[in-house]
């Protein structure tokens, strides 16, 4: 059999902690429990015991970390400490020990011999004593701990922001909130400290969580993002919600409602397409002759071809699939009549889309027994006169809206 040595160890210059056998061989912990226990007691004196730290580097979950220390603590090689500062209770501390505080009592009775007194079974390495005493068992805290990223300071933010009764949590989140807003520079921070304090834990998570959506929303719009004092008093993030907001979150509208109608119709106010397909030889040489049969042809190929996304709705309409709606004709939709599609009224209305050559409302199923137009005069008794004067009425409407949004 070899006599080679199975375990080869590198030479210990430095970067080394010496950690009793005992920690690793102690069998009522866990495998995980003693990994902790090496790696803990690998670390400077005045380290401070972190979850987070034990989760990122442990590779495990919260519940995991807090049972691994559970088991420290049960076995004697932690203790729990209550810190003190001018004779007021402090933050409690995690102490690690090498060995268990139950054997060391053991060992003052002999019954039991510590690790510490065991005889060692390699000469000790020729090392000059340090000439700095050790460090007791309750270090100072961690110098590190101004950085406001360390997994302590985590830790506390955490903690502290579940509780609607710190006013140092509260006025954290308002400066990662505040430091993110357009008009900071201008702004008075004082006036949106004020408003924050006033709103409850629950709004101002709901105002981190959609404050960006908001600013990307306005941005899109072309309107300008308000005074942080104005925005937080006004929960202006709740407009995200609201259909009739220049800053609503896209809403899908079912087929043949108020705003689905209203956005159909505010697509045909615009010019018809420059880039239709081409007509065949024959139409081209018919169109080409001229008189009523060409403008019929042209006509019905405008009407097929001009507006792409009227023919997308009127698609998806077969799928019974809505559209999205410009928050300003949606507002304009609240005020459209309800018109019966076998009445004169939508007569009337069809004739001035066969007039203006625009695409009559689809009915692919033949279900659908009410359209929704712009509101008719009733001081006009011409129905055809009336309708007319409805739509120039609602191409104002819209216009305006789109000036007052950009």
């Amino acid at each position: 059999m070899s006599q080679e040595s199975n375990i080869r160890r590198g030479v210990r210059n430095s970067g080394y902690v010496p950690i009793p056998n005992r920690v690793f061989e102690d069998d009522r912990l866990s495998m995980e429990a003693r990994w902790l226990l090496g790696y803990l007691l690998s670390k400077p004196d005045n380290w401070i015991v972190v979850i987070g730290d034990i989760m990122k580097k442990g590779g495990c979950g919260r519940d995991k970390a807090r049972k691994m220390i559970g088991e420290l603590v049960e076995f004697g090689y932690a203790e729990r400490e209550q810190g003190r500062a001018d004779g007021k209770f402090g933050a409690s501390m995690l102490v690690i020990f090498d060995e268990p505080r139950a054997s060391a009592s053991d060992d003052q009775s002999g019954q039991n011999e510590s690790v510490a007194f065991l005889p060692q079974t390699e000469m000790p390495a020729p090392v000059k004593p340090s000439p700095v005493l050790p460090a007791p068992a309750k270090s100072a805290l961690s110098n590190n701990l101004y950085l406001a990223n360390t997994d302590y300071q985590q830790e506390r933010d955490a903690r502290d922001e579940g509780s609607e009764e710190k006013p140092e949590a509260v006025e954290r989140a308002f400066r990662r909130w505040y430091a993110k807003w357009p008009t900071r520079d201008k702004d008075s921070e004082y006036a949106g400290r004020k408003a924050w304090q006033k709103l409850s834990q629950e709004q101002r998570a709901e105002c981190i969580a959609k404050s960006p959506t908001y600013i990307e929303r306005a941005e899109k719009a072309k309107i300008s993002v308000p005074w942080a004092g104005a925005y937080l008093t006004g929960r202006d993030w709740e407009k995200l919600e609201d259909p009739k907001s220049d800053v609503a979150l896209p809403i899908v509208h079912k087929p043949y409602s108020r705003a689905w109608h209203a956005g159909r119709c505010a697509e045909l106010l615009k010019p018809a397409s420059a880039t239709m397909p081409a007509l065949p030889p024959l139409l081209r040489s018919l169109v080409a002759e001229g008189g009523e049969r060409a403008d019929a042809i042209l006509r019905d190929r405008r009407i097929k071809h001009g507006w792409p996304k009227v023919n997308t709705m009127d698609e998806r309409v077969q799928d019974r699939k809505g559209m999205t709606v410009a928050p300003n004709v949606f507002r304009v939709s609240e005020g459209f009549d309800s018109v019966g599609r076998t009445g004169e009224l939508c007569a009337a209305w069809e004739r001035f889309f066969a007039r203006t050559g625009l695409p009559w409302v689809p009915t692919p199923d033949g279900n659908v027994e009410r359209f929704f137009f712009p509101p008719v005069s009733s001081e006009i008794t011409d129905l055809d006169a009336a309708v007319s004067e409805a739509w120039f009425a609602f191409e104002r409407l819209v216009n305006e809206g789109i000036s007052n949004d950009a």
